[in-house]
């Protein structure tokens, strides 16, 4: 099974985060300036390669939510409430658990499940973590229950017998129990805020995952590039996630992967780029500038959903 890093995000760099910490350098501090759904700087933490760590994002509830399921507030267990449309609607905007967890495709914007199939999940939901399978009856669903005490053991069994007959998910005890598993991770500092604000210590490497030129900006809309651009050349040990940047920025790694359409199937390949400053590139050692050359004649191959 693949690792899972980070929250269930619309965007996340799960897929290619274990590459992307393979290519950079250690450090004593990792600074995460656009943490999203924290799946590198997840990664960077079980690396053993950093000690210390600064997360930081516009959307201060993201970094707060990846903390507060480090330290065990979040799990199947302690979070068994159903969450409905009206509710998902109404606390969306205030409780990142909410916006990510219900929502689909972990946009943070649109219910989890469509009308048609609301009330099956909502019964299913309440079979599992009441063990109760009864509930199903009325679907046609004979499922024997095993009275396993773990939810996500009754979750996997009742799912298993399901899949039998009809294929059945439920995404939320899934995704309760990714979140569950960043809760030995330790010593993150987090910040909200504009990234130019963020006071990155001596030696320490940033890490930017901005968002895309010539796309959609989400949450950060309105993104002003050229700013970052020039922000971004007067710093220090510095890489940049991007599909292209201006000529002054040096390619430093690159990975390519067929994205594959959720909506139509279709799939197409792109090249994903980590780019440094001319500074940083500068200080590279003889050996780690050879690695770079090598990073551009072996580049690796990805296929996920987006």
């Amino acid at each position: 099974m693949q690792v899972r890093y980070g929250l269930p995000y619309k965007g996340s760099k799960n897929a290619i985060a274990e590459w992307l910490i393979n290519q950079l350098p250690p450090a004593e501090t990792f600074v995460d300036l656009f943490f999203g759904g924290g799946a590198i700087t997840h990664r960077a933490l079980v690396s053993g390669k950093y000690k210390k760590f600064i997360v930081n994002d516009i959307d201060g509830r993201l970094p707060k939510f990846f903390l507060d399921c480090v330290y065990g507030k979040y799990t199947v267990d302690t979070h068994k409430e159903w969450i409905s449309r009206e509710e998902f609607n109404r606390l969306k905007d205030t409780d990142a658990y909410v916006a990510l967890i219900w929502s689909f495709g972990n946009n943070g914007k649109d219910y989890l499940y469509g009308k048609d199939i609301e009330q099956f999940k909502h019964d299913y939901h309440r079979a599992v973590y009441l063990d109760d399978t009864s509930l199903l009856e009325p679907y046609g669903y004979k499922v024997t229950s095993t009275h396993l005490k773990a939810v996500y053991d009754r979750y996997l069994e009742f799912n298993r017998q399901i899949k039998q007959q009809a294929r059945c998910d439920n995404e939320i005890i899934e995704r309760n129990s990714e979140i569950e598993r960043l809760q030995s991770l330790q010593g993150l500092q987090s910040l909200q805020g504009d990234y130019a604000d963020v006071e990155i210590p001596k030696g320490a490497l940033v890490y930017c995952d901005i968002p895309y030129s010539d796309s959609n900006c989400g949450k950060y809309q309105g993104f002003d590039h050229e700013r970052f651009y020039k922000w971004a050349n007067k710093q220090d040990n510095i890489f940049i996630s991007e599909y292209k940047m201006p000529d002054e920025f040096i390619p430093y790694a690159k990975i390519e992967k067929t994205i594959l359409s959720a909506a139509n199937g279709n799939s197409q390949k792109t090249t994903e780029y980590l780019f440094t400053n001319q500074r940083t590139y500068d200080k590279f050692s003889d050996e780690v500038k050879e690695r770079v050359k090598l990073n551009f004649a072996e580049q690796q191959t990805f296929s996920f959903l987006e």
